[in-house]
């Protein structure tokens, strides 16, 4: 009889080290189980805006306990209003050189917004791009990473019957998930006092983050960096009397509290950022010709939108 007991006991034992749970005493899923609920894909891979309006069974929706587990439940708070009405779907799993790529797909009342997640090869979560949106109005916004993963997201606004503006975004993605904005081609105008910002989604919680504009055609956009002593940027002006244009995006440091710089590391080109009263005045400290027409430069102040 004892024997009996100490066998069944024993086959308990075993049975309860095989499975792992979590504080409320359910099933926990592991990355690799998470990482089974997305459809793998290889590259190149296209998110297209028919495939994003594709309705996914609510069955398959990813729950704010595993965004918080293997990614961020904050994923599309800064995209959404109406935060507690946002529905989760995995989409496509990509494995990356440096990095992995997991397509989320998510739903508001208002718009669909897919998100590329970057995670290190341990699983790691360590940045997203808001990369694709369908919202219902005149424009569709989606994305592509190529062979040598490089993310191309497309912006297509429709300005009148039969006009459509476009604009192609090349970012590089870092092995630690951040994302450079490495070329910009667009074709068509868009409507007027209409801008197009790549970095507009990213965090602004530095207290000189923020979109500061000259006239209708100016932005200097400035967002949060990987520490506070660093920023990113995005500046695009035109010039109506010339015609000439500009256009620089890039990672910036803090020089002091209300000073910054930018130095290309391809170029000698260098933009120095003066900081006060709600604006911003930038002044080129090196030759920039590579990313502006000739009769212009990267020059001016720029109030601060409130």
């Amino acid at each position: 009889m004892n024997k009996l007991m100490l066998v069944v006991l024993s086959i308990g034992l075993l049975a309860g080290c095989g499975s792992k749970k979590d504080k409320k005493g359910k099933d926990a899923l592991t990355f690799e189980d998470f990482r089974q609920l997305f459809n793998t894909a290889s590259l190149p891979y296209k998110l297209t805006p028919d495939s994003l309006k594709t309705k996914v069974a609510d069955s398959s929706v990813i729950t704010t306990e595993l965004l918080q587990q293997f990614l961020t439940d904050t994923l599309a708070k800064a995209d959404f209003p109406e935060n507690a009405a946002i529905r989760y779907y995995p989409v496509a799993y990509i494995q990356g050189a440096a990095v992995n790529y997991f397509v989320v797909k998510a739903v508001g009342k208002s718009a669909t917004t897919a998100y590329i997640c970057f995670l290190d090869k341990k699983g790691k979560y360590l940045n997203r791009l808001a990369a694709a949106k369908i919202d219902g109005q005149n424009e569709q916004h989606y994305f592509s990473i190529d062979g040598k993963q490089v993310v191309k997201v497309t912006n297509e606004i429709q300005i009148a019957p039969g006009r459509t503006a476009t604009r192609e975004d090349f970012y590089g993605v870092s092995d630690n998930g951040q994302t450079t904005l490495i070329m910009t081609n667009s074709s068509g105008e868009a409507a007027a006092g209409q801008i197009f910002n790549p970095i507009d989604t990213l965090p602004a919680k530095h207290k000189l983050s923020g979109d500061y504009f000259a006239g209708e055609s100016g932005l200097v956009s400035i967002r949060d960096g990987e520490d506070p002593k660093s920023f990113q940027f995005f500046i695009t002006f035109s010039k109506e009397k010339t015609g000439c244009k500009g256009e620089l995006s890039g990672h910036g440091r803090f020089t002091s509290a209300n000073k910054g710089e930018y130095k290309d590391k391809e170029t000698d080109c260098g933009i120095a950022f003066q900081f006060a009263s709600g604006r911003v005045s930038i002044r080129e400290i090196g030759g920039c010709g590579a990313y502006r027409g000739i009769r212009c430069f990267f020059e001016g102040s720029y109030a601060k939108k409130k």
